[in-house]
């Protein structure tokens, strides 16, 4: 093996990265998890076999410092990890920058970087994309990610949105952007071509002996009910009233209606192969934080392949409730102000003594016809600053829509 030929081939330009977009089912997770499948955890070079002085050589040579494996994630278990190592390193040195730390570390393990359904929802993440997937492919990772938006529709009316442009150009630099135009859902032709042996989703008025369909379903997950404690990120845990081997119940706002994140939902979807909510209401405008909740539940259930059974009064297609927001200043001070009027890259800026829940601007959710003023101190207190979450919670019925429907086809998960 030439040594100058190894030198150059660690020095060359990593290939570019993807970021794959386009609507609800179209097929982006499965073209991910089948590009991730078929990677190799090493990258080898071929020599050419033969002959030299008598010997002959070794067909393939792997180098060793190429030798790094890769990494798939849902997106929000990536930023959940992330999270937690920049926790971790602060504790330890107080002072220094987390960033090109976990950058490193991320480096050190992985070449190729596959992220699931990338989601920008608050300037904190927005902060921490910007610079560590900037590091990330500077240290020669590949990032390969999908997302329901494309890239100049991230953190779209999200507060200071004007400090995360930056990374929005370096995707469209260092990333080829390639849209899926399928105007069908997959996963939906899935879940009409599929019968289930029990009904995943329970509408309460529609079903005789509902409950006694919540039994079954968890006396198929086997055991002798009884509590448990499951342990999250970070040090915490959630208790379960209601556990057996397989499975665990819940009424909707044991597990909605509490300040419960993406670290509990998974961590359920983990260790349950089967998960129940009973009583879930329809959800929209009114129920905007049990509603981002509920679809980081269903998220996590997916990616982890956890059956979800959930029982409710409304039909499946009136679970949701679309709705959309926007900002408007109430004062003429121009404190919240969209750039260019084709909203792609509305930016909500806030100045001033007002801060994220200024008096001088207010946030209006628009579900129909109907308007409905939120504030930080109003009806269901989403703040100005929340706007970008709003919306992508949103945005993400649908996603969560057409998940529920492949979801209905799952049995318990051994």
């Amino acid at each position: 093996v030439n040594p100058a030929t190894t030198c150059l081939q660690m020095l060359s330009p990593p290939p570019r990265g993807l970021y794959v977009h386009g609507d609800v089912g179209v097929g982006k997770s499965m073209l991910a998890d089948l590009f991730y499948s078929v990677c190799d955890d090493g990258y080898n070079h071929e020599t050419e076999g033969g002959q030299q002085d008598g010997d002959e050589s070794t067909s393939t040579v792997v180098f060793e410092p190429l030798r790094r494996s890769r990494m798939r994630r849902h997106f929000n278990e990536f930023m959940l990890e992330t999270h937690q190592e920049i926790h971790r390193y602060k504790q330890e040195h107080p002072r220094s920058d987390p960033i090109p730390h976990v950058a490193a570390e991320i480096a050190k393990g992985a070449r190729l970087l596959c992220l699931d359904e990338m989601q920008v929802l608050d300037i904190a993440d927005a902060m921490i994309l910007r610079r560590l997937m900037t590091l990330l492919m500077d240290l020669g990772v590949v990032v390969v990610t999908t997302s329901n938006r494309p890239p100049d529709r991230l953190y779209e009316g999200g507060i200071n949105r004007s400090v995360f442009l930056p990374f929005i150009d370096t995707i469209k630099e260092r990333m080829d952007v390639v849209e899926i135009l399928i105007g069908r859902d997959y996963r939906r032709l899935v879940s009409r071509s599929v019968t289930c042996q029990q009904p995943t989703y329970i509408a309460i008025d529609e079903t005789d002996n509902a409950q006694a369909r919540l039994r079954e379903w968890f006396a198929s997950a086997g055991g002798e009910p009884r509590p448990e404690s499951v342990p999250v990120a970070m040090g915490r845990s959630i208790h379960t009233a209601r556990s057996n081997d397989l499975g665990v119940w819940f009424d909707f706002d044991e597990l909605c209606n509490r300040p419960l994140g993406a670290a509990d939902y998974i961590a359920l979807a983990e260790r349950f192969g089967l998960i129940i909510v009973e009583g879930v209401p329809q959800l929209g405008a009114d129920t905007y934080n049990q509603a981002r909740r509920f679809v980081t539940l269903v998220d996590a259930a997916y990616e982890a392949r956890t059956a979800l059974v959930l029982s409710s009064r409304v039909p499946m297609p009136r679970l949701f409730v679309g709705f959309d927001a926007e900002a408007r200043p109430t004062d003429g001070d121009e404190e919240v102000a969209p750039e260019g009027s084709d909203g792609s890259n509305e930016e909500t800026v806030v100045v001033g003594k007002g801060g994220s829940s200024s008096s001088h601007a207010t946030t209006i959710v628009k579900a129909g016809d109907a308007e409905v003023e939120w504030s930080a101190t109003g009806r269901v207190g989403v703040s100005l600053a929340q706007l970008s979450s709003v919306r992508e919670v949103a945005f993400s019925f649908r996603r969560a829509e057409s998940r529920l429907a492949e979801m209905s086809t799952w049995e318990v998960r051994r």
